[in-house]
């Protein structure tokens, strides 16, 4: 420690610093204002230092301090300020030799002047400092109502700024086209550099799997790092991905302060990992896209700036802004779905319309026919050729019989007016029967169909409802099977009953897999095989009626294998 320094005359009055109170009256900052009181307090004294020590403010567990030093001993660190300094204690009644402390008016802090050289400070030091300290209580409080104004000036135009983006989003929105990819991504890059760095959204598809559609970010050098983030969606549904999390919970995430072990913790892989680092963000927001309780994808904002950190006011903004892409998103989809109704119904009214006309016109020449006959003036018929057209009109009868009793079957499965009549029953001898039914179009179409059961499958099931299941998936794989065999496969299981109708047909394109148990879903154009596309929408509800499963396994070009599941017993 350097040594300290000579006694000095006693401090002048006040009024001779000249211009020094001023400095404190008219400083803009609290911060000014302390320096100045500080400079000030010293030069009055002269003393080799002087500190004051600001009260905390409501919340806080310490105030701020600032200290002065002579010219001569800048380097050295100062003496010590007592721990009852500013913390709202009064202080000690004793002050040591060599310092000198006074308070600020309504307890906002102290003054504190040290040099232990001169010993006891004067009364004429007393005055000065506490005239000092009246005045600088009136800048302190000065500069307090300017921050205070600052700060509202502030928050006015954050507010502002806020508004004024949150304006553009909805314009943004509302006018654009029904395409939600496209417009969030528009919308991803609205977001930067306003609200975030980085901004990345992520949808469910129909298979409820989350995509990742767009990774905006500010710096255009870093489209490449940008290709890369944009290869590693969330992960796999069940993953503690933070992004999956929310769209799991329907409930926003916000982390402040993002270091490497949280990289670590949700990283899919060591390169996304890699990427993430290379991205270098420091905090996390993830908000959902919600509508009708329906969680359609995320929003996430990174911030990388160190200037930039997220709060309350960040997170209420990406809700408002999530509540309102989400309707975009809500809309187009039920857009879409209800073009792809429309589409369906005219495709379904087309299909019906010719299958409704294509048993009726076998039956109506052969009515025609037997009515000629009798015109001729015969008075009788031979019955051998009468009985050949009546098995014909009887078969047509019965085509159209299945028609109307499938759409009958769809008005009563849309309104809920589906009705099980459970009775205990073998599933395998109601298989054999279906099997028997269906012997004249499986010749037809060159497939043997074989049966094997294993184990008890037996339940308590509808009997009816639960032959239409083995008709349809029976005639499905008559129809597609391309002339090879099916096999139909039981099995009993602790408790429930395993159904299996297998082909080697055509099999199924994975596009069409989720729309064939649709109404009126197909998978292959109804030119080629007819058909209202209901067999397999009837057979979905009636087996989840059962409380069961239907599920479909196929390959192009290799066939397909439909599995039902069915307990045993009723709940």
């Amino acid at each position: 420690m350097p040594m300290e320094p000579v006694a000095m005359q006693s401090a002048p009055p006040l009024a001779a610093t000249g211009a020094a109170p001023r400095s404190v009256l008219s400083a803009r900052t609290v911060e000014e204002a302390l320096a100045a009181l500080v400079e000030i307090a010293r030069r009055l004294t002269r003393a080799h230092q002087a500190t004051v020590v600001l009260a905390p403010a409501p919340g806080q567990a310490r105030g701020a301090s600032v200290t002065s030093l002579s010219p001569a001993y800048e380097g050295w660190g100062g003496y010590g300020v007592p721990q009852d300094a500013g913390s709202g204690a009064a202080p000690s009644r004793e002050a040591p030799r060599g310092r000198l402390q006074v308070s600020l008016p309504d307890g906002a802090g102290q003054l504190h002047v040290f040099d232990r050289e001169r010993g006891d400070f004067g009364r004429e030091d007393v005055q000065a400092l506490e005239q000092l300290a009246r005045l600088a209580g009136l800048a302190l409080e000065s500069a307090r109502l300017l921050r205070e104004e600052q700060l509202a000036r502030v928050a006015a135009e954050e507010a502002r700024r806020r508004a004024d983006f949150l304006a553009e989003a909805s314009r943004l929105l509302t006018s654009s086209s029904l395409d939600p990819q496209a417009t969030l991504g528009t919308l991803a890059r609205l977001t930067v550099p306003v609200m975030a760095d980085w901004c990345f959204v992520d949808l469910l598809d129909d298979d409820g799997v989350m995509r990742r559609t767009e990774v905006a970010h500010a710096d255009p050098s870093l489209d490449a790092l940008a290709r890369r983030v944009a290869r590693f969606p969330p992960g796999d549904e069940g993953s503690n991905h933070p992004i999956l999390r929310v769209a799991r919970d329907g409930e926003p995430l916000l982390v402040e302060d993002v270091d490497d072990a949280w990289l670590r913790r949700y990283s899919v892989s060591e390169a996304h990992y890699q990427a993430m680092r290379e991205v270098g963000f420091h905090c996390f927001l993830a908000v959902p896209l919600v509508a009708r309780r329906r969680t359609l994808g995320v929003l996430t904002f990174l911030a990388v700036k160190p200037s930039r950190c997220y709060d309350a006011k960040d997170l209420e903004l990406a809700r408002d802004l999530a509540r309102r892409a989400s309707l975009l998103v809500d809309n187009a989809r039920l857009y879409r779905e209800a073009r792809r109704s429309v589409r369906l119904r005219d495709e379904f009214l087309a299909v019906a319309s010719h299958e409704l006309k294509t048993p009726l016109t076998p039956l109506q020449l052969r009515l025609q026919l037997l009515r000629r006959h009798t015109r001729e003036g015969a008075t009788s018929l031979p019955t051998r050729r009468v009985a050949a057209q009546l098995e014909v009109v009887q078969r047509q009868v019965d085509k159209l019989t299945a028609l109307v009793d499938g759409l009958l079957d769809v008005s009563r499965l849309s309104s809920g007016r589906l009705v099980l009549e459970r009775e205990r029953m073998d599933l395998e001898a109601l298989a054999r029967e279906v099997i028997d039914q269906l012997q004249l179009p499986a010749s037809r179409a060159g497939c043997r169909v074989t049966l094997a059961s294993r184990g008890d499958v037996s339940g308590e099931w509808d009997r009816k409802r639960l032959g239409q299941v083995l008709f349809h998936l029976l005639t499905n794989a008559l129809k597609y099977g391309a002339g090879g065999p099916v096999r139909v496969r039981l099995r009993g299981e602790a408790k429930r009953v395993r159904l299996c109708v297998e082909d080697r047909g055509i099999g199924i394109a994975p596009e069409y897999q989720s729309h064939i148990f649709e109404r009126f879903g197909r998978a292959v154009s109804e030119r080629n095989y007819g058909g209202l596309g209901l067999g397999l929408y009837i057979t979905r509800q009636v087996v989840e009626a059962h409380g069961g499963q239907v599920h479909v396994h196929s390959e192009p070009g290799e066939g397909s294998t439909f599995e039902v599941l069915l307990p045993r017993h009723a709940g």
